[in-house]
């Protein structure tokens, strides 16, 4: 069993430095030209920073128990985790229903959802998942295991007081957090893929179509792909973990090779969190071009500017000096330097060439 459970602080803190990494990439990302204007990037935005949220609080959980097993914030951090793991599977399922009245009634779609709107209901929709789970502050505690002499305590766990109805409440957590949104999120998705595919094909036949109409068309489908990709991920991914769970409620059967199978799930569960950076990239061709855009201009130009910038070339500069009577005449100097002459006060003149050579290849 120890075993098994490195596997899975491996998998999980592994998970957690590419799944930041990437939704921190597709954060910038999101506020291009490209996706900076359309209420989808809002939607997208809060997704990777609940997800974000999720793998920190986590790698927290498991890194605090292995290095300080007695801490006195783990009810706080169990509260957030789950506040923020609902947040992150209502958006997705937010998305499917938003793409899914898009390719019913495309017309009237930014009457229906904006930039505005989109960013009040993620806030609604936080401020809604914090109440849900308020009430752990009432019905949970720590509790700390002291060691065989009962001197020093050697260890401290998050548990739910002995009067709350644990069952009924993990039953109902699972139901808000996977069983509702997944049947959602498959039904939204099959029908905007067939609707798609029937779109498609009568496209085909149409070629009369103006150059607005198909930039707009192409942004949509674009993001449509995304976002369709992100919900089908998190649909692939939790699907398991939540079979087993209800498995493990109905028939108890809590034996060393299902609890093998639980981690095994668990980890599968937080690549929902972690590779939807992975689904843009693969699903969007505009994502991937912003990206090279991105590393280009930020990596490319910034760390080796400094190797291939052209080093600016020196002036050279001739003195001649002759007196009045004799004075140096002008047809010595080359026609491509430019010469000044300038009287001093003990009565020499002094004439001088610059032979600076400028970016366009002239003399001065």
């Amino acid at each position: 069993m120890l075993f098994i459970e490195q596997i899975r602080t491996i998998s999980i803190l592994c998970l957690t430095v590419f799944g930041c990494t990437g939704n921190l990439l597709t954060l910038i990302i999101l506020h291009q030209h490209f996706f900076r204007k359309t209420p989808s990037a809002i939607l997208i935005s809060g997704l990777c920073i609940a997800d974000c949220s999720v793998l920190c609080l986590q790698s927290l959980q498991i890194i605090g128990k292995l290095y300080l097993p007695v801490t006195s914030y783990d009810c706080i951090v169990f509260f957030f985790l789950d506040v923020f793991r609902l947040l992150s599977v209502w958006i997705v399922c937010f998305i499917s229903l938003e793409r899914c009245s898009l390719v019913f009634n495309p017309c009237h779609i930014p009457r229906l959802i904006s930039r505005i709107k989109t960013f009040i209901f993620v806030i609604v929709l936080f401020i809604i998942s914090l109440l849900i789970f308020s009430h752990y502050t009432v019905h949970l505690n720590m509790e700390y295991f002291p060691n065989s002499n009962q001197t020093n305590v050697t260890y401290s766990v998050c548990t739910y007081k002995p009067h709350f109805h644990r069952i009924v409440w993990e039953c109902l957590r699972s139901a808000l957090t996977y069983w509702l949104t997944i049947p959602i999120c498959i039904i939204c998705n099959i029908i905007i893929i067939k609707c798609l595919f029937q779109a498609s094909r009568i496209e085909r036949t149409l070629n009369n179509n103006s150059i607005d109409t198909l930039n707009l068309s192409n942004k949509q489908r674009q993001l449509t792909a995304m976002l369709v990709t992100s919900s089908i991920v998190f649909v692939l991914t939790v699907t398991p973990s939540t079979i087993h769970t209800i498995y493990l409620s109905i028939t108890k059967n809590f034996t060393p090779y299902q609890y093998i199978i639980n981690i095994i799930t668990n980890i599968l569960l937080h690549f929902h969190h972690a590779i939807n950076f992975l689904a843009f990239i693969f699903s969007c061709a505009r994502f991937r071009t912003e990206l090279i855009k991105l590393f280009r201009t930020y990596l490319c130009r910034r760390i080796f500017q400094r190797l291939y910038k052209n080093p600016t070339p020196s002036t050279e500069q001739m003195y001649m000096y002759s007196t009045r009577q004799q004075k140096t005449p002008i047809k010595l100097f080359t026609p491509k330097t430019y010469s000044y002459r300038r009287n001093n006060q003990n009565g020499i003149i002094v004439l001088g060439t610059n032979n600076y050579k400028n970016k366009t290849g002239r003399n001065y």
